[in-house]
C-alpha cells in the first residue's frame, strides 16, 4: 500500500465511519456553514450548497464539511469553484481553522487581508496549529498570508492530510511546516506565492509526494534550521521568480538534515534545479534536473550531499558544482549536455566521483582536470565532452506563462 493510501485510511477511521451519519444543511437548514457546523456532532457531515459564503469558519473535531457535487467534481475541483468561503479582507483570524480528524473537502477559501506573516502568531488562510484536519479537493488563493500553516503548538502535534488542493497567488507561502509539523502533503498544485512554494524548518518533518511545485517567489520546496522532510516525486519549476540569489532553486535545503529527496523533477529554475548550503545534510537519489538558471546541482557553504542515480543536464553554468568547504559524494549519475563543464569542483572539495557517465558537456568533463587531494575520482565513463566553450545563459522569463 503506497503513503498516501495508508494515511488517508488511518485518517478516515474514526473521522467518519461508513456513510456518515446525519447530515446538516447549508444554507436549507442553516444561514451559515460556522452554525451548522458547531450543531454537528462528531461522525457527522455538513453539506454545503453552491454560492459565496462571507464568513470564518472553525473546523470541528470528526465533523465532516463538504461542497455539494460528484466524486469528480470535487477532484477536478468544479465543486470548489462554485461553492466559496470568503473571508473579506479580515486579518484577525484564519479563514479556516482546523480541528483534529475534520475534513474540509470542495472549497474556494479566500480574502485574509494582508498580515505580516513572519510575526508570531500571525493568521495563516488555514490555520493547523496544534490540529490534524483533511484538506482536499480545495483551492486556497489570494490570501494576505501563507495559505496553509501547520505546526505543533502548546504541546499539541500537528500532523494534517493536505491532498489534491490547488494553492495559489498567496502572499507569503503556499505550504508552511513549522515547529514540528508532521504534514503528509500529497497531489497538490501550488504556485504563483510570493514566497517559497512548500517550506519546511524548525524539526518539521512532513512527507512531500507527488506535487506540482511552480512559479513561486523563491524556491519551490525548501527545507532549512533542522527540518528533516521526505521530498519524493515532486516536479518543481520555473521557480525563483523573485530573482534573489540562492533563492530560486527547485528543491533547496540549508542548515538541516534531508534523509531522501528522490524520484524529482527539477527544471527551468532560475538558480539551481537542486541547491544545497549551509551545512545540509542531504541524500539526492534518482532525480532529473535539466534547463535551470545557472547549474543542475550545488553543494556549497559546508553542505554534504549524496548523490546518486540522478539525470543532471541541460544546464548553462554547469552540471554539479561544490566549493572548497563542502563534501560530495557522486555515484552512478548521468551528467550531460551542461555548459562550462559536467563536474565542477573546488580543487579543496572533499569527494568522491565513481561510476559516472559524463558526456557531450559543452566544457570538460571536471574541473579540476587532475583531482585534489581530498579527491576520490574512479571508473567514470568518460567522452565527447567539450574543451570549454558553453551556449549562452537562458533563464526562465518572468512573466512567462504558467503552465499545469
Amino acid at each position: 500500500m503506497k503513503w498516501r493510501e495508508l494515511g488517508l485510511r488511518c485518517l478516515m477511521l474514526g473521522s467518519c465511519s461508513v456513510g456518515c451519519q446525519r447530515a446538516l444543511h447549508v444554507p436549507l437548514e442553516f444561514d451559515t456553514i460556522q452554525s451548522a457546523i458547531d450543531t454537528a456532532n462528531e461522525g457527522e457531515r455538513v453539506e454545503v450548497a453552491p454560492g459565496v459564503y462571507h464568513e470564518t469558519i472553525v473546523l470541528k473535531k470528526g465533523v465532516l464539511v463538504i461542497s455539494e457535487g460528484s466524486e469528480e467534481e470535487h477532484r477536478d475541483h468544479t465543486a470548489a469553484r462554485r461553492t466559496i468561503i470568503d473571508a473579506g479582507g479580515r486579518t484577525d483570524n484564519p479563514v479556516v481553522t482546523g480541528a483534529d480528524r475534520a475534513i474540509l473537502d470542495g472549497f474556494t477559501l479566500t480574502g485574509l487581508g494582508k498580515v505580516d506573516h513572519h510575526l508570531p502568531g500571525h493568521p495563516h488562510g488555514v490555520n493547523c496549529r496544534g490540529t490534524s484536519p483533511i484538506l482536499r479537493n480545495n483551492i486556497i488563493r489570494n490570501m494576505g498570508s501563507t495559505a496553509i500553516g501547520s505546526h505543533q503548538h502548546q504541546g499539541r502535534p500537528a500532523a494534517p492530510y493536505i491532498e489534491n488542493n490547488i494553492i495559489h497567488s498567496n502572499f507569503g507561502l503556499g505550504i508552511g511546516n513549522n515547529h514540528y509539523s508532521a504534514a503528509t502533503i500529497i497531489g497538490n498544485k501550488v504556485y504563483g506565492n510570493t514566497e517559497l512554494g512548500i517550506g519546511i524548518k524548525n524539526g518539521a518533518h512532513p512527507l512531500i509526494e507527488g506535487n506540482k511545485v511552480f512559479g513561486n517567489g523563491w524556491s519551490g520546496i525548501g527545507a532549512k534550521d533542522g527540518a528533516f522532510p521526505a521530498i519524493v516525486g515532486n516536479n518543481s519549476y520555473r521557480n525563483g521568480m523573485a530573482r534573489i540569489l540562492f533563492m530560486g532553486a527547485g528543491i533547496s535545503a540549508q542548515n538541516t538534515n534531508v534523509p531522501i529527496i528522490k524520484d524529482n523533477i527539477a527544471h527551468r529554475n532560475a538558480y539551481a534545479g537542486l541547491g544545497f548550503r549551509n551545512g545540509a545534510s542531504v541524500l539526492v537519489e534518482n532525480n532529473n534536473s535539466y534547463k535551470n538558471g545557472t547549474v543542475g546541482l550545488a553543494v556549497m557553504d559546508g553542505a554534504q550531499a549524496t548523490v546518486i542515480k540522478n539525470k543532471i543536464h541541460n544546464n548553462p553554468l554547469g552540471g554539479v558544482r561544490s566549493d572548497a568547504f563542502s563534501q560530495i559524494t557522486l555515484e552512478e549519475n548521468h551528467v550531460y549536455e551542461n555548459g562550462m563543464g559536467g563536474i565542477i569542483l573546488s580543487s579543496r572539495t572533499r569527494a568522491e566521483v565513481r561510476k559516472n557517465e559524463i558526456n557531450n558537456n559543452y566544457g570538460p568533463a571536471m574541473i579540476p582536470s587532475t583531482p585534489g587531494p581530498d579527491m576520490v575520482v574512479e571508473d567514470n565513463n568518460i567522452h565527447d565532452n567539450g574543451p570549454g566553450s558553453f551556449p549562452p545563459l537562458k533563464r526562465p522569463k518572468v512573466h512567462e506563462e504558467l503552465k499545469f
